[in-house]
């Protein structure tokens, strides 16, 4: 087998959470290199009890989206949203207060 993906790599690291071996049983059953494993993972920063999401970014919209721009700040991270119904808007901001 060629070069696995990290998305290859992180759909082993879930299925020998959910197995509950160990990894050095799991890797043992799959024919995988346990220190391999092991690197891979802190290489790529798994970790099953994170809360954390990966988010990407979009592409910006054309310059020709209607509705109105609304910023939203919390922190560091800000969204910018434009079209949004501004009825479902308020919901949302309630929501969240």
């Amino acid at each position: 087998m060629g070069r696995r993906s990290a998305e290859a790599w992180r759909e082993l690291f879930e299925a020998q959470a959910r197995s509950g071996m160990t990894v050095r049983e799991f890797c043992g059953k799959r024919g995988l290199c346990f220190r391999s494993f092991s690197r891979r993972k802190r290489e790529l920063g798994y970790d099953p009890q994170s809360t954390f999401v990966r988010v990407t970014t979009a592409p910006a919209p054309p310059a020709e989206a209607h509705g109105p721009l609304v910023r939203l700040r919390l922190g560091r991270c800000e969204w910018e949203l434009r079209g949004v119904p501004l009825d479902e808007l308020a919901r949302l901001m309630e929501a969240l207060a």
